[in-house]
């Protein structure tokens, strides 16, 4: 399986870090740049805010923890 190939930061050029879960069926995606610091979210591929993320990663990790006890 081939890597994708990395995306450049829209602030410096620089090599942007991917991280992606799947939350509720969708792709929660964070781009991080760790030469600027620039950090982006997308959500089912729309641009969200950090606040918006941890929502859905909150209200998404508690129904988990609650069904597992």
């Amino acid at each position: 399986m081939a890597l994708p190939a990395a995306q450049p930061c829209p602030s410096c050029t620089s090599e942007l870090v991917t991280l992606k879960i799947n939350v509720d069926g969708n792709d929660l995606v964070m781009f991080s740049c760790q030469t600027c610091d620039t950090r982006t979210w997308e959500l089912a591929g729309h641009d969200i805010k950090l606040e918006a993320a941890l929502e859905h990663v909150g209200a998404h990790a508690g129904r988990r923890r609650r069904a597992s006890v």
